[in-house]
């Protein structure tokens, strides 16, 4: 159960905060480079006008960010496991070493009094995996919002006492509650007498700010959800001619799960090179899939074409087997998902066949094979990809 606690343990600003200063007084150009290039991906989620799709925190970032700051991971976490509260039922972002790094960067930007750099590495916080990021997995569990709904919320449920209406944008609400944390915590943040008790509840005010502000918007939302409220823009389609979810109410239900179990998975597990190998056929190479579901997984915009894939999959299944219950792990899901349709005029599979072309046109191998076969070989395999990984995703449900 780990040490009993001791309000004066300072291990967090004797050890790890060091670390970080020399870091940051060397690689503070790194450090901003990679903090631009997180809100450059993540633009489209942050400057949303409510909070309706995942920011996806992957490995990859925080590799990204110990690799930036040129100081290895496995240094901090050592230190971590001896903080009195690691092995204690406390919050991920308490034994995280992203999170406890990054508000020690937090700590030297405000010892500095540099007001915007400050706010900065605390939105870069706000907005990471054990923050953001978990609170919205948490409150959305199954599937992210329909825009259509949150539309509903955001011109009808939603007041001027919301910040997300006042603010105009996720990135400004969260702002606005960030600016509050640092002034109310800046002075025992930045003191010299800061402990590992003064950590964790910092860390706990932060959370439960960010968690507080999705729970109020949430509640809203599943209301309007459970009585079927939404808006119907002009620019909606869903006459018999457009394919879109012309499947029963529940079934979308199950579908948009399906689908975001299956994205949660692949983004946050590496690709597999054997899972790669099982979908390939005769003149692919598997190696060359796996590097393109690599691209895939680290292009926000690829990332969003990866869930319509995934969905038009799935409810093109429901469509032509209704009596099909456990669609992951059915055979016939793997079969008819993998099968040809050359000839057909459903907007969704047409759309479907655009997006995985344009996947496979990334690679200079695919683009230079002139074998029919192989080509479509290649485009089996993608596909057979991605069902093995909405069978993964999903078992056990």
């Amino acid at each position: 159960m780990g040490k009993k606690k001791i309000s004066t343990d300072t291990i967090i600003r004797d050890e790890i905060y060091p670390i970080i200063e020399n870091a940051m007084n060397t690689r503070e150009s790194y450090y901003k480079r990679n903090l631009e290039r997180f809100i450059q991906y993540n633009h489209s989620q942050l400057y949303d006008y409510a909070p309706i799709d995942r920011i996806y925190w992957k490995k990859s970032d925080t590799n990204n960010y110990f690799n930036a700051l040129a100081v290895k991971e496995v240094d901090i976490l050592k230190i971590i496991k001896r903080l009195y509260y690691y092995y204690d039922d406390e919050k991920q972002a308490c034994k995280d070493p992203f999170s406890i790094s990054q508000l020690m960067v937090v700590r030297y930007y405000m010892r500095k009094n540099k007001d915007n750099e400050t706010e900065l590495a605390a939105m870069y916080l706000a907005f990471s995996g054990k923050f953001y990021a978990s609170c919205h997995y948490k409150w959305f569990r199954s599937f992210t919002p329909d825009r259509r709904v949150m539309d509903y919320v955001i011109n009808h449920m939603l007041t001027g006492k919301y910040d997300l209406i006042t603010e105009k944008s996720v990135f400004g609400a969260i702002r606005k509650l960030v600016r509050t944390w640092i002034s109310t915590y800046k002075n025992q943040l930045s003191d010299d007498k800061l402990n590992d008790m003064d950590v964790v509840y910092v860390i706990h005010q932060l959370f439960e700010r960010i968690y507080s502000f999705l729970r109020n918007i949430a509640k809203l939302y599943f209301q309007a959800y459970q009585e079927k409220k939404y808006l119907n823009r002009e620019s909606d389609n869903y006459d018999s001619d457009s394919g879109n979810f012309r499947i029963a109410g529940n079934n979308s239900t199950q579908a948009a799960i399906i689908t975001e179990k299956t994205v949660n998975y692949m983004v946050t597990t590496s690709v597999s090179l054997s899972r790669c190998v099982a979908a390939s056929a005769k003149g692919v190479e598997p190696t060359e899939v796996k590097a393109i579901f690599e691209n895939i997984l680290n292009d926000s915009n690829k990332l969003l074409e990866l869930r319509d894939v995934i969905n038009i999959l799935i409810v093109d299944f429901m469509r032509n087997y209704p009596d099909e219950k456990d669609i992951p792990s059915n055979i016939k899901f793997i079969d008819h998902s993998a099968k040809a349709k050359p000839n057909t005029k459903d907007k969704d599979l047409i759309r479907l066949k655009t997006i995985v072309t344009s996947w496979l046109r990334t690679s200079s191998r695919y683009r230079s094979i002139r074998t029919p076969n192989t080509l479509n070989n290649y485009y089996k395999a993608i596909i057979l990809y991605i069902v093995l990984c909405v069978n993964e995703a999903n078992k056990g449900d």
